[in-house]
């Protein structure tokens, strides 16, 4: 029998070529990693909201419950050494400090953390309480405790109540965010929400003092907030309702224009109303801005029936769906803030969906061409087990580039996560 002879060095190009394409494949595909799988004791369980680093790469966010009552914590998960390590930097008790913190958390410059919670604090006229915002304070030596502050206790009267969604700060140091409820006007078994405005204390030893500065449901604008708000140009503040009063039934992008003089109003427009058909209906998170204005969000449903990422035009707000989810391997039901880089691609994730529909973290990037259909990469597909599962946060960039996390479910006793993932 006549054997083939190959050339030594074609078969070792050949070889060196399959090795070169393999290392590349493995250099450019996203991994992901667990840093923290939470144990539902008193290291906290149920993460639903972003995370927020600090210049040393500690990493920090919220339990809605676990910790000492079960109520929700405060943790720091901490870089390497030989593995990352969690610390509670407060538990919940349910009195008057609050329960149950559901949002993100903002640093300031002096590094005090600022956020939520949906019940708990002082008020009786919410069952558990109506919410509270709060400070939590650096200790003055290395491994003592941080203290907490209530800054503000919801009445659940016309002030508000049940904050779900985290804060932001502007550059005076006022804190802005969203309650579901309160405000006066009714929304059929509730009252429809607000947005409001916490001001620092004038003096030491004084009290924060809180100003609605919309009260949803008086004008057909929406109701019952759940997202964060978000900063535009010109001191503007958007944000998004998941419902409204009478055609808003599938929600609103709305827009919140500052007072044109001091002790004047915050006026309030409804950019965009949803119908719940192509276009997408239920936003539930924040929406980010770009450089010339443009704004761009996520719905929880709507679409192709599996939720969209869209876009609003600056000046003309007009709404273009740039992705619509399948509810196959892409993901569904993105109910979480995106992020964007300064190349203009977003990253985020979806509840459900994927391969086991334990949910997704993607990437989409612009078209290179005006008008051509943006492109979108699952970054990672939870399988359910260890690794997550149920991402209802969105994702915060970390050193280097990366992307962090938080699942609400999976890992090893199935109370969620804190992950990584490398692309």
């Amino acid at each position: 029998m006549k054997r083939h002879k190959f050339p030594l060095a074609g078969l070792c190009f050949t070889i060196l070529v399959i090795v070169m394409l393999a290392s590349t494949a493995l250099a450019t595909s996203p991994k992901e990693s667990v840093l923290y799988r939470f144990e539902g004791g008193s290291d906290g369980a149920t993460p639903s909201a972003s995370l927020v680093e600090d210049s040393a790469h500690n990493l920090y966010g919220t339990t809605t419950s676990g910790g000492t009552s079960n109520l929700g914590t405060v943790f720091e998960v901490s870089p390497p050494g030989t593995a990352w390590t969690e610390t509670v930097l407060y538990s919940f008790a349910g009195g008057n400090d609050g329960a149950n913190p559901y949002g993100n958390l903002i640093f300031d410059k002096a590094g005090n953390l600022y956020g939520t919670t949906i019940s708990g604090g002082a008020s009786a006229n919410c069952t558990g309480g109506c919410g509270t915002v709060f400070e939590l304070s650096p200790p003055a030596t290395q491994g003592a405790a941080w203290t907490e502050t209530v800054l503000y206790t919801f009445s659940g009267q016309s002030d508000g109540a049940n904050p779900y969604a985290g804060l932001i700060m502007d550059s005076k140091g006022n804190l802005y965010g969203t309650t579901q409820t309160g405000g006066g006007v009714s929304c059929g078994a509730t009252t429809c929400g607000t947005v409001f405005e916490l001001a620092p204390a004038a003096a030491e030893g004084d009290s924060w003092s809180e100003t609605v500065i919309h009260a949803f449901g008086k004008f057909s604008d929406g109701s019952h907030p759940m997202a964060g708000l978000t900063f535009g140009l010109h001191g503007a503040i958007f944000g998004t309702t998941p419902t409204g009063n009478d055609k808003a039934l599938a929600g609103i992008v709305f827009k919140l224009k500052p007072p044109a003089t001091q002790g004047g109003s915050w006026t309030e427009g409804v950019l965009y109303r949803f119908t719940g058909g192509s276009d997408g209906g239920g936003p539930n998170a924040a929406l980010v801005v770009d450089k010339t204005g443009n704004l761009y969000g996520t719905t929880f449903a709507g679409g192709t029936g599996f939720g969209t990422v869209f876009e609003i035009a600056f000046g003309t707000w007009t709404e273009t769906v740039i992705y619509n989810f399948t509810g196959g391997s892409d993901g569904a039901s993105p109910a979480a803030a995106m992020l964007r880089d300064q190349a203009g691609n977003l990253y985020g994730t979806a509840t459900s969906g994927g391969t086991n529909n334990n949910g997704s973290a993607f990437e989409l990037s612009p078209p290179a061409a005006q008008g051509d259909p943006w492109t979108e990469t699952t970054l990672y597909d939870f399988a359910g087990g260890h690794d997550g599962s149920l991402p209802q946060a969105g994702l915060t960039f970390g050193k280097g580039g990366q992307l962090y996390g938080t699942t609400s479910l999976g890992g090893g006793p199935k109370v969620g996560t804190v992950f990584r993932i490398t692309h």
